[in-house]
């Protein structure tokens, strides 16, 4: 998958400007503040289908207009395309594929696909276990359009449930009739987005261990597994209708301890990533340089495991993170991109540029 070119208009503090991309290393190059992180989060937005960097569309709208629009042509293995993001100040968005409306998110996200890495995510290993399953969504919604639908149903019948677990009421007969209903339709979504999770965890374990390998010579050897707050082992979710039974059963339980607490205490939402590092705990005992070398590692078998299923690596947008990395671990990187689309983004340009396929200059929200 290659991005071709982006149009930005009214976006963040670009006003109106437009940049072509080369097939090998893209540099985008200026100071502070000129607008290089916006044309990164504008394209980005076409692969998540949101920001990276908020979750309010309405801040995507420069000052001094009331509308932004954004565009991106790409080419797949099977052709050419375009798509098309428009935002307003009422919160209403416009979606397009080839000039054709999308209204469903789940058909949107998908079609461009690229791999993410910022500053934010050297900080994957150590950070709480939100953020490891928001790596996991990131990265599945854009190779399995089921998730992404799983996802949403549950998400909505999670929320409808914490309402009416807020409710002063929330223990009397008709409510205890209505959360059992909510349990049986969540527990089968819930065990579709694990059964999805482990089996995505099974492939990112093996490839995350072969990178570390070779990363350090064989002396460290990492070890991946999906944790999941249902069961106590792996293996007892390997058939969906037996975690559906396992979250039916946690649901229904625990309700009278949920409804003290005013939350939903069991789910996808509380699961997590245990990553190891020769047996220990990554997050407990690794050091800094261990803990980065593991979100190097994640980052490249994300875009192998793309690769893998849908026959393209996708696009890699790395947002002035090569100055937060040692020598040898960027080197390690970005050999391990040698062939592939890369877009970065930095204010030291200088040994950078020598390597790039193409510069991108940036002042004052345009490319110059």
């Amino acid at each position: 998958m290659k991005l071709i070119g982006c149009e930005i208009r009214n976006f963040r503090n670009i006003v109106d400007t437009a940049a072509e991309f080369s097939d090998g290393v893209n540099v985008i190059n200026g100071d502070n503040a000129q607008g290089k992180t916006s044309i990164l989060e504008a394209v980005y937005v076409f692969a998540r289908g949101r920001s990276f960097r908020t979750n309010k569309e309405s801040e995507f709208i420069n000052f001094t207009a009331e509308s932004s629009k954004i565009s991106i042509e790409y080419e797949d293995k099977r052709r050419v395309s375009t798509m098309t993001a428009e935002y307003d100040r009422r919160d209403r968005r416009k979606l397009y594929k080839n000039g054709v409306r999308i209204l469903k998110t789940s058909e949107f996200i998908g079609n461009f696909r690229a791999v993410l890495f910022t500053p934010d995510h050297l900080s994957l290993i150590k950070d709480a276990a939100s953020e490891r399953r928001l790596f996991l969504d990131i990265a599945m919604a854009q190779i399995t359009p089921s998730y992404v639908v799983n996802m949403k149903k549950y998400n909505a019948l999670l929320s409808e449930r914490n309402a009416l677990l807020k409710n002063p009421d929330a223990g009397s007969a008709d409510n205890r009739l209505l959360f059992e209903s909510l349990a049986e339709q969540m527990a089968q979504y819930a065990a579709n987005i694990t059964r999805l999770r482990e089996k995505y965890c099974a492939k990112l374990g093996q490839t995350v261990c072969r990178y570390i390998e070779e990363m350090t010579g064989g002396a460290e050897k990492a070890d991946l597994q999906y944790e999941v707050c249902v069961a106590d082992d792996i293996s007892q979710i390997k058939d969906t209708k037996q975690t559906a039974r396992l979250y039916y059963k946690k649901f229904t339980e625990s309700l009278d301890r949920e409804i003290y607490f005013k939350t939903s205490l069991f789910g996808p939402q509380k699961d997590d990533i245990d990553i190891k590092l020769n047996g220990n705990s990554s997050r407990k005992f690794c050091s800094q340089g261990q803990q980065r070398s593991l979100a190097l590692a994640l980052k490249l078998a994300e875009g192998d495991i793309s690769y893998e299923v849908t026959g393209e690596y996708p696009v890699y947008l790395l947002d002035d993170v090569m100055g937060e990395l040692d020598s040898k671990r960027s080197e390690f990187f970005m050999n391990h991109l040698t062939g592939k689309q890369i877009i970065i983004t930095c204010c030291d340009a200088e040994e950078k540029i020598k390597n790039a396929d193409r510069v991108i200059n940036v002042k004052d929200g345009k490319v110059i």
